[in-house]
């Protein structure tokens, strides 16, 4: 912390005032909307993070205490004006798996080490951050980030599911937890379901009727005035309770080395989880909503949030899916809303914490529920999958993935086989056989199209050659001239979309030319670019096949060609 401070004040003022890049243009008009989206999402929050805490084994006011302090630091230092930090159950998982056997049942140890754990994930991230680490994310492509943003989204709706049915559901993971409502179903609570679904039909219409309405505090008031009328506790209907409130406080975590090492590995499955999920999740709304984010200001933002938490009995914290849904849902367009929210978090830890006591909490799934099931982008799916069929399955594969194990893995599975396309893509890159048009030169245009000029081969290689796809470029030559309608005497290299060649392909064109050259067919270059020249000339190649035979373009080496004798 101390260190980040220190770097802060080193900043120069232009690099400081970035910091502030959320709040100094800020229009008047957006006031109203992030107020909204604070008080939403304050109130989507609250009961959240106490079922958060209480799933880690910690104090429920532990996730009061989490939620709060990055919600006073992100905003600073992050690119994204929508995303809101906080616990997430992903997170809360993991955790609770690495603190549980060393807390020993006993709430106040467990949130020392969570403090600790918060604090590594944070140093970690910063570390990340200072390496560029943040580059990865360049490895997120649209269909993973449609993929994950459905998974999600589906994940979101479905763990709310136990509230809106009035159910104990044992199981967290999707189609484990789906399973089980279906299998419980018999068991579900009619007065809880009924009043969940006339909720969401109230906040259907009033969302309907107006994007301005803000809908989520309409039906918490609604639903809380009722319970508080009709007392819904004595009937079998949820509602959120109370507890004992107060602000945070500065205490640095206190634990043995060897809780330190043994929690070192959650750590680090935490500080990735934390970037992944927050990065996904900030990626997701930039493209939805029009702007850029920066992945390695999310790093630094995101560690600096943990490392702060660490230092006020909190727990680890990433970008929170639900209340950044819930945040865009509202109107929300700046990190105002952010910091509106932390103010209703610290104004209910000191005074109103007795106000959560009749609130149903199906209220909260409800809104949940609203919010995921718009999150899913069907028209960004209808597009990807009329336009680009493996793309299509690659998001539905990552959503899959998300969805049966987990969100790392799902994300991890989306990356690879975006990667392995790539590969394939660049492995068998396209590529033409240019004719000529009378009166427009030689172009890349179908086979029944143009002309060719007896002896001349024209060729186009639309990639880089490298290791991946220079066999499959010597197999193209060979079959070419083995099929041509004549003789070729000349084959015409048009380089100009062969921005790079490396030392295997080197080596094929070594081969090549001298194949060519004992079979009477001189290998000519056009558009070859300063790299590729350069590249050439360091490997001898220039010089091997003369620098004669190079041209500025394919129209110049025709003209040579035509003037050779017959």
């Amino acid at each position: 912390m101390i260190r980040f401070v220190e770097h802060v004040t080193r900043m120069k003022d232009d690099q400081r005032f970035k910091l502030l890049g959320n709040f100094r243009s800020y229009r008047r008009q957006w006031l109203a909307g992030d107020i909204m989206a604070g008080v939403s999402g304050c109130l989507i929050m609250i009961p959240s993070v106490i079922a958060y805490a209480r799933l880690t084994g910690l104090p429920p006011e532990s996730g009061l205490y989490a939620a709060l302090v990055p919600l006073l630091v992100y905003p600073f230092i992050t690119t994204s004006p929508q995303v809101i930090v906080g616990p997430d159950i992903a997170i809360c998982l993991l955790m609770a798996s690495a603190i549980g056997p060393l807390a020993g049942g006993d709430p106040k140890h467990a949130a020392i080490l969570a403090a600790v754990l918060s604090l590594t994930s944070g140093i970690l991230l910063l570390l990340a951050s200072r390496l560029q680490l943040g580059r990865a994310a360049d490895f997120l492509s649209k269909p993973v980030l449609v993929g994950y943003m459905t998974g999600a989204a589906l994940i979101l709706v479905v763990s709310q599911l136990s509230s809106l049915l009035g159910l104990k559901l044992a199981r967290n993971d999707f189609f484990p937890r789906l399973l089980e409502a279906i299998r419980l179903r018999h068991q579900t609570h009619l007065p809880t379901l009924f009043f969940g679904l006339g909720l969401l039909v109230l906040i259907a219409c009033l969302r309907r009727w107006s994007r301005k309405i803000p809908a989520a505090i309409i039906a918490c008031v609604v639903a809380t005035a009722i319970s508080a009328v009709f007392h819904f506790e004595q009937y079998g209907v949820a509602v959120a309770g109370s507890f004992q409130g107060g602000l945070p406080g500065w205490a640095f975590p206190r634990v043995e080395w060897a809780e330190i090492h043994s929690l070192l590995p959650a750590a680090m499955g935490i500080a990735f989880l934390t970037y992944t999920e927050g990065i996904l999740l900030a990626r997701a709304f930039a493209a939805k909503n029009g702007y850029d984010v920066a992945p390695n200001q999310e790093l630094t933002a995101l560690g600096a949030a943990n490392l702060c938490n660490g230092f006020f009995q909190g727990f680890p914290v990433t970008g929170s899916q639900s209340r950044t849904t819930v945040n865009d849902d509202a109107g929300g367009q700046t990190q105002v809303a952010s910091l509106v929210m932390a103010l209703c978090v610290a104004l209910f830890l000191l005074f109103l914490t007795p106000l959560l006591a009749h609130l149903p909490t199906v209220t909260l799934a409800a809104i949940l529920i609203y919010g995921g099931w718009n999150l899913v982008e069907f028209q960004a799916m209808k597009r990807i999958y009329r336009h680009y069929p493996a793309a299509a399955g690659i998001a539905a594969l990552t959503t899959l993935g998300v969805l049966s194990a987990g969100v790392v893995a799902g994300i991890l599975l989306g990356v690879i086989l975006s990667l392995l396309t790539l590969i394939e893509r660049i492995s068998r890159p396209p590529d033409a056989v240019l004719r000529e048009l009378p009166g427009h030169g030689f172009h890349d245009v179908s086979g029944t199209t143009g002309q060719t000029l007896p002896g001349l081969l024209v060729y186009r290689f639309y990639a880089p050659l490298l290791f991946s796809n220079c066999g499959y470029f010597s197999e193209r030559v060979h079959n070419l001239i083995a099929t041509s309608s004549s003789p070729v005497r000349w084959l015409l290299l048009d380089a100009q979309a062969i921005s790079d060649i490396d030392v295997t392909a080197v080596e094929v064109l070594h081969a090549l030319r001298a194949e060519l050259k004992e079979k009477g067919i001189a290998l000519k270059i056009a558009h070859a670019n300063r790299p590729l020249r350069e590249l050439l000339e360091c490997t001898g190649l220039e010089s091997e096949i003369g620098e004669a035979s190079f041209f500025a373009s394919v129209h110049e080496c025709v003209e040579a060609f035509k003037g050779l004798p017959s």
